[in-house]
């Protein structure tokens, strides 16, 4: 393999992990060589390290995740969107999610090599889109957002996303289940002990009467929950739609909290006037 095709590995593997064919537990120098047919050398070689090797895969995770959400908000998506598409990809990537934002690299190491070089773009790149959206604080409100959205879809990944409160497979009809709701109110869900605190994602809800707390996303994609199948690593054989409709509905309603929507800008002729331009009488 010569010097030139050194992306190719990359694309590889990173392929391989959003269709499923490497999991986690294959994201090892033995595995990774034996998948692509190359000794281990081919990792050392090209990129100095196993770690060298996973920050690329990483940072095309990043990209994708990037181009994904600003494809998106070109087409007019709102930041509620924008927020159930992350959590989309985590939940479709599963694998490659996990390799994005729980595996731990040394980057301190990685930065001493110049290997951490698109970091910074692609952050910049979310910061944009916050901008974008009205964020009078992009930066802070970038890793408030991220932070929280990240939660949900881990809750959500490892089928906790309702604290052990519920069995999230009631969930029918698109629909929170009412006790979930009360619970976020303050009072006590039917059944549990006095004192034990309500479940953590609907706290995130929206609580108007009447409103469907997981709406429909006007753009769910590959990702949606009716696409996330039976099994599914969200919550394995047990509720996965349910799971995902939590999951997007606390994503919309964190995006409310840290992006609350703008006001409707007035007609070009009532503008005209408060800026006193032809249309003001004398």
């Amino acid at each position: 393999m010569g010097v030139m095709d050194a992306d190719e590995p990359v694309g590889r593997v990173f392929v391989a992990l959003c269709e499923g064919r490497l999991t986690r537990d294959d994201l090892t120098a033995r595995k990774i060589a034996a998948f692509l047919g190359q000794t281990t050398m081919v990792l050392y070689h090209h990129f100095g390290s196993l770690d060298g090797f996973l920050i690329r895969v990483d940072g095309l995770g990043w990209r994708r995740l990037a181009e994904r959400l600003d494809a998106r908000a070109r087409a007019g998506a709102d930041a509620r969107s924008l927020a159930v598409g992350y959590v989309e990809f985590a939940l479709c990537h599963p694998d490659l999610y996990w390799l994005m934002a729980e595996r731990r690299f040394d980057r301190a190491r990685l930065r001493e090599q110049g290997r951490l070089r698109l970091a910074r773009p692609l952050w910049s790149s979310f910061v944009e889109l916050l901008r974008h959206h009205g964020s009078r604080r992009p930066e802070e409100d970038t890793y408030v957002l991220f932070a929280g959205l990240h939660g949900i879809a881990m809750l959500a990944l490892s089928g906790r996303a309702n604290l052990g409160r519920a069995n999230l497979g009631e969930v029918s009809s698109g629909k929170i289940p009412s006790v979930l709701v009360s619970s976020s109110l303050g009072g006590a869900s039917r059944g549990a002990p006095a004192g034990t605190p309500p479940p953590l994602l609907p706290l995130l809800l929206p609580l108007n009467p009447g409103e469907d707390p997981t709406g429909e996303d006007p753009n769910p994609g590959e990702g949606s929950a009716a696409n996330l199948g039976e099994g599914s690593a969200a919550n394995p054989g047990e509720g996965p739609v349910g799971d995902a409709e939590m999951a997007f509905a606390a994503a919309r309603r964190l995006a409310d909290l840290v992006l609350p929507a703008r006001p409707p800008e007035p007609p070009a002729s009532q503008a005209s006037r408060d800026r006193g331009g032809p249309g003001r009488r004398a």
